[in-house]
């Protein structure tokens, strides 16, 4: 089941806060209930906390999330994924991405060091301080965990973590990595075995681009480990291309998947969601598609969307985004002339 702590929610709204932004918008925007975050033992699906993510790097223009003393502007990482796509084996890809970040800023240093039959992946930030809760480098880590596993497309089991503190939640942190934690380390690193390194990149370039519309969702989750509820659900609700989005009730679904309505809530809330966020989740994504396609009127998206009448389209994107469709695409055009796309 693909859920995160509650700790990797109220830690990655830091940066955020120290820079002015109003956090309990954000949660909103990400459609995450604010009361919840404060327990310690809930969890959240990554759907959300990819949401969330992404509204505070695009909202800072920074991808480091107000960590650092100067951002890594958005649209960075994709820029990186597209440089080492030319590349052949694991190897490669990781020494080329390395070189980029690197090259563009001073914020960070990355190496991949090698000994006897392990390989040792360590970022060292140059202000760690403003990482106070050591959010960034534990979500920098996990992404490229994960963008290196879905590459070659397996997963990548670590050897160990080296960390130079203590994590605020240990549980939450082997959760993430599991694998053994080692304290008091000079560095923070990754410590993976060395074949690895040879096993070729089996994504092609349209499967990047997908990957990259859907980042940081699959940046949170390790390669085929989302066998959640959710998931399922999402897949199955989920059109064709030119298909009419079609919404069943939840009587509906529950039999579908051959179980009772109140097992279908209960499990569903067990993930941190619910049926109506789930629809409302979906409708919200492909919205924001259909509306980066100018071709298409608001009326077109509203009736693909299987709305009423474009009003009520309206009415619930507004809702979604704090925008109707037409300001939404007038930030979009705007957004793209700036960062070239």
């Amino acid at each position: 089941m693909a859920t995160i702590g509650s700790h990797y929610i109220r830690t990655a709204m830091g940066g955020a806060r120290i820079r002015g932004l109003d956090t309990r918008a954000l949660l909103r925007q990400a459609r995450i209930p604010e009361k919840p975050v404060s327990d310690p033992n809930a969890r959240f699906h990554v759907d959300l906390v990819a949401r969330l993510y992404d509204s505070i790097g695009k909202e800072l223009n920074d991808e480091l999330m107000g960590f650092a003393e100067r951002p890594i502007k958005a649209g960075t990482f994709a820029l990186m994924a597209d440089y080492v796509s030319r590349a052949k084996t694991l190897e490669e890809m990781l020494q080329m991405g390395i070189r980029f970040y690197n090259q563009i800023t001073d914020e960070l240093q990355m190496s991949l060091d090698y000994e006897d039959e392990h390989v040792y992946f360590t970022s060292e930030f140059r202000r760690p301080e403003l990482d106070f809760e050591h959010f960034m480098i534990e979500y920098w880590h996990v992404s490229w965990h994960r963008f290196a596993s879905w590459y070659i497309g397996r997963p990548i089991k670590l050897v160990g973590a080296y960390i130079n503190y203590t994590p605020l939640d240990p549980e939450e942190f082997e959760f993430l990595f599991r694998c053994p934690t080692y304290l008091k380390s000079k560095y923070n690193r990754l410590v993976f075995h060395r074949d690895y390194l040879k096993l070729p990149l089996v994504k092609n370039h349209r499967e990047l681009q997908v990957f990259l519309k859907r980042a940081p969702i699959d940046l949170l989750t390790i390669p085929g480990e989302d066998t959640s509820l959710t998931a399922r659900i999402n897949q199955m609700l989920q059109p064709r291309d030119n298909e009419i989005l079609k919404l069943p009730n939840s009587d509906e679904v529950a039999q579908r998947l051959g179980i009772s309505e109140q097992t279908l809530r209960r499990k569903l809330s067990a993930e941190g969601i619910s049926y109506q966020q789930i629809k409302d989740n979906l409708r919200s994504d492909l919205a924001n598609k259909l509306l980066a396609n100018r071709s298409l009127t608001i009326g077109q998206v509203a009736k693909q969307l299987n709305f009423s009448e474009p009003r009520a389209f309206t009415r619930a994107f507004k809702q979604w985004s704090g925008l109707t469709p037409r300001e939404y695409r007038a930030e979009r055009l705007a957004r793209g002339k700036v960062f070239g796309y």
